[in-house]
């Protein structure tokens, strides 16, 4: 059975009035609000919110543009009321993520309210049998909401190769889910939570997209472009055709269809815009990993790239906060299934990921499947003699 995804490309995605447009021609495509929204729905909206500070116009997040011309569209639907509810990265404060973007005023222009979902329950939801999770915590406002629409901004992405709906899913969650889906293999429990969550929608903002080191230390991409769809897996496929990247390349994509729920890419219709007309190539988040300090001896071990990415961007991380990565010790990295330390290294041992879990009693361990950035910069930053960020490395070790 065929599951369409449509696309409708502007002209200037920061223009209130053009963006309307484009909104209202995408659900003249999918389909009127009055004809897929239930009359008197609670209605809720999940963004992909990564930032407190003001960073829609770079394409880190979903931008307050596409949010306000969505909810609109929605309000056409006559529901009962319209949530724009998030559950922001760990560390981060979801109200700031709220106040910085534009979110504030948005809802008061439209009427929709506002909701941190840690505020909130979470319910456990069971996942697929087998599989990394067993269940998993999602917020009970959104598992119970009337109808679901997931708002994910659409970024290259250097754990799981792009970001979009499928990713977005993981900001349903609470703080401990998140930490455990980083420490037990990000893209394979994204892949599970799909299983079982899913949205009555999907609306993609491509107005601002990001290319690079996303999530957040990307470029930004002027794509004005929505997409829009009811399976997430269809969506993120012609996303990924969009950015020039081979579906097969996006683990979470390849994990969907090994659990049962993945479809073929010629069970896809793109309605609307062709992807033809829309496709830009977006730079990925593989640069080599290249460490140009004399103290540093890296072993890799046949690392994936999002390891390698992962302390590439952590380094980086350091560096744009005014961390001087001249002053790290002798250190020796060993990361991948094949990296190791040899009996006669010297200086601090730095083993980074689960495939180097040989090694998790030494005092340096950084745990993931990938680890995040954030992660192994706080390790460096322990190493430095400074103040972790995101609070003790024990935290994220879950046994």
């Amino acid at each position: 059975m065929l599951t369409s995804v449509a696309l409708v490309k502007g002209k200037n995605g920061k223009d209130l009035n053009e963006v309307r447009k484009m909104m209202g021609d995408l659900f003249a495509l999918i389909g009127p609000a009055s004809k897929i929204i239930p009359p008197n729905s609670r209605v809720l909206i999940k963004p992909n919110l990564t930032a407190e500070e003001n960073l829609w116009e770079k394409g880190i997040l979903t931008g307050p543009v596409f949010m306000q011309a969505l909810v609109e569209e929605v309000q056409k639907a006559n529901p009962a009321e319209v949530v724009i509810a998030e559950a922001i990265a760990i560390g981060l404060n979801t109200k700031k993520a709220f106040a910085a973007n534009g979110y504030e005023e948005m809802a008061r222009a439209t009427g929709a309210r506002l909701m941190d979902l840690y505020d909130g329950e979470f319910e456990e939801i069971k996942t697929p049998a087998g599989g990394l999770l067993k269940s998993v915590r999602v917020s009970r406002e959104v598992w119970h909401a009337d109808f679901f629409i997931n708002a994910p901004v659409l970024k290259t992405h250097f754990a799981s190769t792009l970001t979009a709906a499928m990713k977005n899913l993981k900001g349903t969650t609470t703080y401990n889910e998140k930490k455990r889906f980083h420490y037990l293999g990000l893209n394979k429990a994204v892949a599970e939570l799909n299983a079982v969550l899913k949205p009555h929608l999907i609306v993609v903002d491509a107005l601002i997209a990001l290319e690079g080191d996303g999530p957040i230390a990307g470029t930004p991409v002027g794509l004005n472009l929505l997409l829009a769809g009811r399976n997430a897996v269809a969506v993120d496929t012609v996303a990924a055709r969009i950015m020039d990247i081979d579906p097969a390349e996006v683990l979470s994509l390849s994990l969907a269809r090994e659990i049962g729920y993945g479809i073929e890419e010629k069970e896809i219709q793109v309605i609307g815009n062709s992807i033809a007309e829309v496709r830009r190539p977006f730079v990925r988040a593989c640069a080599p990993l290249q460490i140009n300090l004399d103290q540093i001896h890296v072993m890799d071990g046949e690392a994936c790239n999002a390891c390698r990415n992962g302390l590439r961007i952590a380094l980086g991380r350091l560096q744009a906060a005014g961390v001087s990565l001249a002053k790290l010790p002798g250190m020796n990295i060993s990361l991948g299934p094949k990296g190791s330390f040899s009996e006669s290294f010297s200086g601090i041992a730095l083993p980074i990921g689960n495939c180097q879990n040989q090694y998790k009693h030494l005092p340096n361990y950084v745990p993931g499947c990938p680890p995040p950035a954030f992660l192994v910069a706080d390790q460096l930053r322990e190493i430095l003699g400074e103040r972790r960020k995101f609070g003790p490395k024990k935290d994220f070790i879950m046994e």
